[in-house]
């Protein structure tokens, strides 16, 4: 899925489709993982690829470019999309975390958003790594703290969201992956958008969040978690 989607998304590819154009406007991700490794002519494979989000954006910048994907809708989205761009660096292809469909060695940056900071994604990790030439990097995106709209509905989640990150982050640093931040935001500046959106990525809490009226913005922080391959 989008990197940066609540785990619990549907796989509607209408509904990445447009949430990738609230998630992250500014494209700050993009910016940090510019920092942390180049990007230009760089092989790179996004694993839980969504729609294609990231390689149709990437691919421009860099070499071979694979968006991996295991839902057969967003699959066949992606798909799509990749063909209407005509990026011949750009491939779509079929795998799971646990399966890539990449030789050894294949490429300098492995991108997820699938991971998570649990022993049970330890094989995801090692598979990421296999395809990974050596001195090549894996970076798995995702929310640092607790999702934007809990944040804003109930300020004691503050405390609760502290020991969690503090908890997570111990796992990644555990498994010697280096942390960046990135100060995002979430756009809702676009009423009708926001009204269908929030209550599919957040259930009851999106609702409660509408009725209680909403900023434009809201800001959100990402972690970048990279682990470069020995």
């Amino acid at each position: 899925m989008h990197a940066i989607l609540p785990p619990w998304t549907e796989p509607d590819p209408v509904l990445h489709a447009r949430v990738g154009d609230l998630i992250d406007p500014d494209r700050k991700v993009l910016a940090a993982l510019e920092r942390i490794t180049p990007l230009s002519g760089k092989r790179i494979a996004d694993v839980g690829t969504g729609i294609g989000h990231y390689p149709m954006l990437l691919a421009r910048r860099t070499g071979r470019t694979y968006g991996i994907e295991s839902e057969p809708a967003l699959l066949a989205a992606a798909r799509e999309r990749a063909s209407a761009s005509h990026q011949p660096n750009l491939r779509i292809v079929e795998g799971t975390p646990g399966h890539l469909p990449l030789r050894d060695g294949a490429v300098d940056i492995v991108l997820s958003g699938s991971i998570q900071p649990d022993d049970a994604f330890l094989p995801a990790i090692d598979e990421a790594l296999r395809v990974l030439r050596p001195g090549g990097r894996l970076v798995v995106i995702g929310y640092y703290g607790r999702d934007p709209v809990e944040a804003l509905l109930d300020p004691r989640v503050v405390a609760d969201a502290f020991e969690a990150t503090q908890r997570r982050t111990g796992w990644w640093l555990r498994h010697r992956f280096k942390i960046k931040v990135v100060h995002s935001r979430l756009d809702l500046s676009d009423e009708e958008a926001a009204g269908e959106l929030l209550p599919r990525l957040f259930g009851d809490r999106g609702k409660a969040f509408l009725r209680a009226g909403h900023p434009a913005s809201v800001p959100m922080r990402l972690g970048l978690y990279h682990l470069a391959k020995e």
